[in-house]
């Protein structure tokens, strides 16, 4: 019996193998999607991963998280009650002002009370005696209101001119020397109460003529 030879050559042999490896040589997929940016993927195909740390690694990062959360939630309470005391602070001092400020006006009131009476009076007697009597009843009122308050006159009349009490708005020549250096006239009284200045009078004083 003839031997039959392949018609085959050396070169048209396939070598095992070689079929898959070009196959895997030429498969590639790329990803055509409209939000795939198919330049940025990199030649190999290879995708960076995220750096992996150790377990207690995360661990305490986790735990760091936490902690600036709750310090931003806690940061974001007292800033809350902050400006909670601030207004009620505000609201307070404005309550306690006006109520300073009713107890202030209300002694006034009563001598504006008396003012009017007094106005009215001379207006129905068409007298000014009546009127003269009212209006010093009026003042005589005041000044008791004044001293409730703890508000008093200055004396200067008579005393030595103290720049510190009082405002020299003028001189007048005197004959007598026991009255140089004095308070001879009392333009505008001067108020004081305790030892904390409210109005500073203002008085001429004599001064011994040459």
């Amino acid at each position: 019996m003839k031997e039959k030879r392949s018609v085959f050559t050396n070169s048209d042999q396939v070598q095992p193998g070689s079929e898959q490896k070009d196959q895997a040589a030429e498969f590639r997929v790329i990803d055509k999607r409209h939000f795939a940016d198919i330049d940025s993927i990199p030649a190999g195909g290879a995708v960076a991963e995220k750096p992996r740390y150790p377990a207690f690694v995360e661990e305490l990062m986790a735990k760091l998280a936490e902690t600036e959360r709750r310090f931003e939630d806690k940061r974001k309470q007292v800033d809350d009650e902050i400006a909670k005391m601030r207004s009620r602070l505000e609201a307070d001092y404005e309550r306690r002002s006006q109520i300073q400020k009713k107890d202030l006006v209300l002694p006034f009131l009563e001598v504006l009370n008396n003012l009017e009476r007094a106005l009215d009076t001379a207006q129905k007697t068409d007298g000014t005696e009546a009127l003269l009597k009212g209006l010093v009843m009026t003042a005589n009122l005041f000044r008791s209101k004044l001293q409730a308050l703890g508000v008093e006159a200055i004396p200067v009349l008579d005393q030595p001119f103290d720049p510190n009490l009082g405002e020299a708005v003028g001189i007048v020549e005197v004959a007598d020397q026991a009255k140089d250096g004095l308070v001879v006239e009392e333009v505008e009284r001067g108020y004081r109460i305790g030892e904390q200045l409210v109005r500073p009078a203002q008085v001429r004083f004599g001064k011994l003529r040459s």
